[in-house]
């Protein structure tokens, strides 16, 4: 399996200029690998050192040590390296007495294109992104949505290998955020290669193919979500009972999740072995209509990781990933 980026032992120090002791470090020691052809997830909290890394991989700034390789290359500041490499920017403004098409076109010729070819790629792209219809409207009376698939437009203008996207969905409303996660999905089966940072994990876990939690410039954890999601515990719904047999398989370590009209939503512990949980629910008169094993989603995972290194211990994890 290819990298398209590879980071080794990345570092990044801002200095004080006056006393060591308040330098900044944003990244320590970072390995990380990005693979041809998949979604990464790149998550964190703010202050962690996600926008540093972007800065680095752009070439808007420079490590203190360590090297970055994007295409097996260390010369990214090239400029056919640069070209492989599409950004969007979290909130990218766009002035709004502009039309859509008129704001691709400035981009590609920012990437020198011109005549025949740079109108072609500009039809190629506002179809790509579903804008077909509104490219010749002016900016102002576009919505949020329409100003992000704008936006991703822009960032494949040059028919880049790799997409650098910074809160693609945020802000969004659901509709909106399907059908840039649909765009985000045919992308990748195209051949391309996706960094996404976000916050919005729930949208995270529903595209990526791996992901990364960074915090305070140290990758905690990286793995695809089948590595790092585990199921934490299996749900029985059954008939209702009395409060007291409630109560009994409480004490016994099975509580009550949710209740309906008739219906009770049982969490069975991880440490419960199921045909245990299914002979007590048998002893309480306790009939099972069905049951389910329960997954970590990402938002628990990043909670407990981050959690676990804000109070120095070693969550219950697999151990990071190597590089490559």
């Amino acid at each position: 399996m290819s990298e398209v980026i590879e980071l080794e032992q990345l570092t990044k120090t801002y200095e004080s200029g006056f006393f060591a002791s308040q330098d900044v470090h944003a990244l320590k020691t970072l390995d990380l690998s990005v693979h041809h052809g998949e979604i990464f997830g790149y998550l964190g909290p703010n202050g962690s050192g996600k926008t540093t890394t972007i800065k680095m991989l752009l070439g808007l700034i420079f490590p203190t040590s360590g090297t970055i390789k994007i295409l097996g290359r260390e010369d990214i500041d090239s400029p056919d390296i640069k070209q492989r490499i599409g950004y969007l920017p979290e909130g990218a403004y766009y002035p709004d007495f502009l039309r859509g098409d008129e704001i691709l076109r400035f981009y590609g010729q920012l990437y020198q294109m011109g005549g025949k070819a740079l109108e072609r790629r500009i039809d190629e792209v506002v179809e790509l992104v579903g804008m077909g219809h509104a490219r010749r409207r002016l900016m102002k009376g576009y919505s949020k949505g329409m100003r992000q698939r704008i936006g991703l437009a822009q960032a494949l203008m040059s028919d880049p290998d790799i997409l650098i996207l910074d809160e693609p969905t945020t802000g969004l409303d659901p509709l909106a955020r399907k059908e840039i996660r649909d765009i985000l999905a045919g992308l990748r089966d195209a051949g391309k290669t996706l960094l996404i940072s976000s916050h919005e994990l729930a949208e995270v876990e529903l595209i990526s193919d791996r992901v990364g939690i960074l915090y305070q410039g140290v990758l905690q954890t990286m793995g695809t979500l089948d590595e790092l999601l585990k199921d934490r515990s299996t749900t029985f719904e059954i008939e209702n009972l009395a409060s007291d047999k409630l109560k009994a398989l409480s004490d016994a370590g099975i509580d009550a999740e949710d209740h309906t009209d008739d219906r009770v939503l049982l969490k069975i512990p991880a440490s419960m072995p199921v045909y245990d949980a299914i002979a007590l629910c048998k002893a309480h008169d306790a009939q099972i209509v069905s049951m389910a094993p329960k997954r970590e989603t990402l938002e628990e995972l990043f909670v407990r990781i981050v959690g676990s290194a804000e109070a120095g211990t070693q969550p219950e994890t697999p151990e990071p990933a190597a590089a490559g």
